[in-house]
């Protein structure tokens, strides 16, 4: 099947996130103030103090609160970074590296909850455990939420995708300053080697987000880069998450489809309709039918 090559610029209609069998769970939210979050479990988690390895030579304090089922897990550890906090890029990269271990990152995208910016990724084990995760430096410490669907039990990537989509951050700070939301112009189109979705400018350092219509262009673009990598790869969780992301991006209403019924918004309609119910080679079907070239797939 020839699918579709990925393009510089995008339009994505009003979407819909992933929905499966959580629908039915007793999900609950959780609210813990201390630590300026919140988040929905179906269950009452368990809290345990432990420590986490912020660099190969440094442990640090940390909290996690989780729930265990046959065929799930559902974790949030804040490890507190006392000083020397290491840098942001080098604590996220190192993060990434143990949850990765022994598997594959499908999906490495920036994400961001209010004004606090960090990255989600899709990562497959080789026993078929397949995780979501989001990671954020912000206020002092290190917040690594995963949602895993393990190889026993029914399928629950849906429930993954929707634990960490529910983690919300109180008090509204944000861990950029004004000087870096002003740097991220022109940023998005610097990316380096990985293309859109990479997330990294030329130079390697991580892209800076920037407010309002440029950071949601950018991140929208990167977003829809790891969609059309997870359909290309075959990686159905990893195309349903990053979906579910673009869901929330284009829940900002900033941009609409100057034709809600034209080729491209229907393609896009298609392939969510497929990835809501777990139809891998129909969504890479509507992903090949997208308009090619610039100017067919830019609306005015």
């Amino acid at each position: 099947m020839r699918l579709f090559t990925l393009i510089p610029v995008i339009f994505i209609p009003v979407i819909l996130a992933v929905a499966g069998p959580a629908a039915a769970q007793n999900w609950q939210e959780y609210s813990y103030p201390d630590y300026s979050f919140r988040v929905s479990f179906p269950a009452d988690p368990q809290i345990e103090t432990t420590t986490y390895q912020i660099t190969d030579d440094r442990a640090v304090d940390a909290r996690v609160y989780a729930v265990h089922r046959k065929d799930a897990e559902f974790k949030v550890t804040v490890a507190e970074l006392a000083d020397p906090a290491p840098e942001e890029a080098a604590l996220i990269n190192h993060a990434i590296g143990m949850l990765s271990a022994g598997g594959e990152v499908k999906v490495n995208i920036p994400h961001r909850i209010n004004r606090v910016f960090g990255r989600q990724l899709s990562i497959v084990q080789v026993d078929g455990t397949r995780a979501a995760v989001a990671l954020f430096d912000y206020n002092g410490r290190l917040y690594q939420i995963e949602g895993k669907s393990l190889p026993a039990g029914n399928d629950a990537t849906a429930d993954a995708i929707r634990f960490v989509q529910s983690l919300t951050f109180t008090g509204g700070g944000s861990n950029r300053s004004a000087d870096d939301i002003r740097a991220a112009q022109g940023a998005c189109s610097a990316a380096g080697p990985g293309g859109a979705g990479s997330g990294v400018a030329a130079s390697g350092a991580p892209i800076p987000p920037d407010s309002a219509r440029l950071e949601l262009r950018c991140r929208r673009r990167q977003t829809f880069a790891a969609l059309v990598s997870a359909l290309n790869s075959g990686d159905l969780p990893g195309a349903q998450s990053a979906y579910a992301s673009l869901s929330e991006i284009q829940g900002s209403g900033q941009e609409r489809f100057a034709n809600p019924n034209g080729p491209f918004a229907q393609a896009v309609s298609q392939i969510g309709q497929a990835l809501r119910s777990g139809d891998l080679s129909g969504a890479q079907r509507a992903l090949s039918s997208l308009p090619r070239g610039r100017g067919a797939i830019r609306e005015p």
